[in-house]
């Protein structure tokens, strides 16, 4: 008998983590129809299944972390030349997404100029400097949640040449790396600008908690693309990944849904529908499934001379332990 290393896709812990997407999804949208008032945005009222679903967000959340810490030392990302169509496709529709959402953050950004100019009681008092007054308005946020979201549009137009050509030399820039985390860290800070936002309480914890997560993974990534920060950063990445693409979903998909069906007044002006949520959560669930492997040991009799090698789950090759023994 020989030991081998399987190099395996985490393949039980997305389908499961799917199968609770399923639930979460239809019950998040039930409540922003009848337990959820669209105009304060606190619960009506509170039943049984506002408790469930926030179970099922704290499994969502708790489940990968736990499965990563277990497989840290055993994680490993796949780097080689070869063509990812999903990724790629991924790529570039987040790049797109996030050409929409720079677009959108400068547009606010020139309502806040104009009606600065425009606001005759805010001009009048000394204490409200223009500077004040665009901190407080999110209007600086906005803008640099503009420019990081088209320096972070950059980057994965890059990515996604390397992905969908393999002959394509393009080299990724380590600084162009950090401008999703950057575009992450101004929208959090444009959530805390919004004074609506603190009576949205459904709706901006669940934000809160899918940027957090977004923060942590695009951190990991640029650390693990880059080469820097350490090692052991591949299994970080499916931790703060899955929640982090769960909860983009949850937040987009039914806001999404309730739109097209015409029950958009159940929406708040602060909660509007996003593409780069889900442009977000489709380039997380491709890389991971595309790159991320765990090592497994597995034992397999010798092979007879002459026979062909031996592969793993899913066509992934197996190559023999350190500690290769007959």
């Amino acid at each position: 008998m020989k030991k081998f290393l399987t190099l395996l896709r985490p393949v039980p812990l997305l389908l499961f983590v799917s199968l609770l997407l399923l639930e979460l999804l239809p019950l998040r949208m039930l409540h922003m129809i009848f337990l959820v008032e669209p105009e304060t945005g606190f619960w009506s009222r509170i039943n049984a299944s506002v408790y469930v679903f926030f179970a099922l967000v704290g499994v969502v959340i708790l489940l990968p972390v736990v499965f990563s810490m277990i497989g840290k030392r055993s994680a490993s990302l796949d780097f080689g030349r070869r063509e990812r169509a999903a990724e790629g496709m991924a790529a570039w529709f987040f790049a797109a997404a996030l050409v929409f959402d720079a677009l959108a953050a400068f547009f606010y950004f020139n309502l806040i100029l104009t009606g600065y100019a425009r606001d005759e009681l805010v001009v009048a008092t000394e204490s409200n400097s223009p500077m004040q007054y665009y901190l407080k308005s999110g209007a600086v946020a906005a803008l640099m949640e503009g420019l990081f979201g088209a320096a972070g549009a950059v980057f994965f137009v890059t990515l996604g040449i390397q992905d969908l050509f393999r002959k394509a030399r393009m080299p990724l820039n380590r600084l162009l790396m950090l401008m999703p985390l950057f575009w992450t860290v101004c929208r959090l800070l444009r959530r805390f600008t919004r004074t609506i936002s603190y009576v949205r309480v459904s709706d901006l914890f669940l934000d809160l908690l899918m940027l957090a997560a977004l923060m942590i993974f695009f951190l990991a990534f640029a650390q693990v693309l880059g080469g820097i920060g350490g090692f052991r950063k591949e299994a970080r990445l499916l931790g703060a990944g899955i929640p982090a693409a769960v909860l983009a979903l949850v937040c987009f998909v039914p806001r999404f849904v309730l739109l097209l069906i015409g029950k958009g007044g159940a929406l708040s002006q602060d909660a509007p529908v996003e593409p780069c949520d889900l442009a977000a959560a489709l380039f997380i669930l491709t890389f991971l499934y595309g790159r991320l492997r765990f090592a497994v040991a597995t034992e397999m009799p010798d092979a007879a001379p002459g026979s062909a090698p031996v592969q793993g789950l899913a066509g992934e090759k197996t190559a023999p332990a350190a500690d290769e023994t007959p």
